[in-house]
């Protein structure tokens, strides 16, 4: 130790060690092309975890597992667009007992309305939900993810029409509802941010894509090529949808009317196709994590966490 031998086996130690992994990534990458990797070997799945699944990659993966639920909801709401069949249930009339304080307030009268009728998606209450007719009857207007509550307050009781919207208006609806959203709500606001979310995460997918499909253009897989050919075919009109609804959903940030118009036509294949794209570009990813078994934990529980999120929470406020 006196002579400097530790350091000096040290060092070479440390040489060797940075040549064999060099030499073992490249061996793992020409074997991974050639699809004859053991994934099961611990040393393997450590170089292939460094070497030929870098963190560009992994953020790819990761975004679109964890807002799967919501790159679903866009795909039908899309398809549906180009169907645009709009059935919209016929409205239920009731009544209810309802007693107008002295004094109170047309706004305080809706805001008790509001809470016997259980319809606190609607909440904030806005003034053009607050009307008198020309007979001087308070007539409160709600309109809300679900449909629609038409209240006429009268003598001891309100006078109740509902239209419930069906589950297309529903999710389109959710669709739309990002950040800039406020809702009296927690669940809507919840959900508007986690919409808010996977808009973005899809802007990251589309440039992580393009980085992932330039690094491994050489790559095989009949998984790999339908998910990497389908998603650069659809890039420059998912780039349109993607850049409108955020200036739709941050107006104030960018404004590109033609562009709206184009996210907001009804039946136009361009939704169906973006929608199918969707559709066939996560289900492929999904095949493809699943071939990967060093991720497939990680990836269950992203998947399972976005899942519990968006999908609680769209049931949740249908109920």
């Amino acid at each position: 130790m006196g002579l400097g031998v530790g350091a000096e086996l040290e060092c070479v130690l440390a040489r060797v060690i940075r040549h064999l992994r060099e030499v073992a990534i490249k061996d793992v990458e020409v074997h991974y092309q050639r699809r004859r990797v053991n994934f099961r070997n611990m040393h393997v799945r450590y170089c292939i975890s460094c070497g030929s699944f870098p963190v560009i990659a992994r953020v790819h993966l990761y975004a679109g597992l964890l807002t799967l639920a919501n790159l679903a909801l866009y795909a039908i709401v899309g398809i549906a667009a180009l169907l645009d069949r709009r059935v919209t249930p016929p409205p239920v009339i009731s009544e209810t007992s309802f007693a107008v304080q002295a004094g109170e307030s047309d706004r305080a009268v809706a805001g008790r309305v509001v809470r016997v009728l259980g319809l606190s998606l609607a909440t904030p209450v806005h003034d053009f939900a607050i009307k008198r007719d020309p007979a001087g009857v308070l007539v409160l207007d709600f309109y809300h993810a679900n449909g629609r509550h038409k209240v006429t307050v009268l003598d001891g009781r309100l006078h109740v029409v509902e239209t419930r919207a069906s589950l297309w208006k529903y999710l389109s609806t959710l669709h739309v509802t990002t950040a800039a959203f406020k809702s009296g709500d927690w669940r809507m606001q919840a959900w508007a941010w986690w919409n808010e979310f996977a808009m973005w995460c899809v802007l990251v997918m589309m440039l992580s894509g393009v980085w992932v499909w330039w690094q491994r253009r050489g790559t095989r897989g009949a998984f790999r090529r339908v998910h990497r050919w389908v998603g650069m075919g659809s890039l420059a009109v998912i780039a349109i949808y993607e850049v409108s609804a955020i200036a739709m959903a941050h107006r104030t940030w960018l404004h590109t009317e033609t562009l709206n118009r184009i996210h907001r036509m009804r039946g136009l294949w361009l939704s169906a196709g973006i929608g199918m794209a969707l559709l066939v570009m996560g289900a492929t990813g999904l095949m493809m994590w699943w071939r990967m078994p060093r991720e497939r934990r990680s990836g269950a529980a992203v998947v399972g966490l976005g899942a519990l999120i968006a999908g609680g929470l769209m049931i949740w406020m249908r109920m």
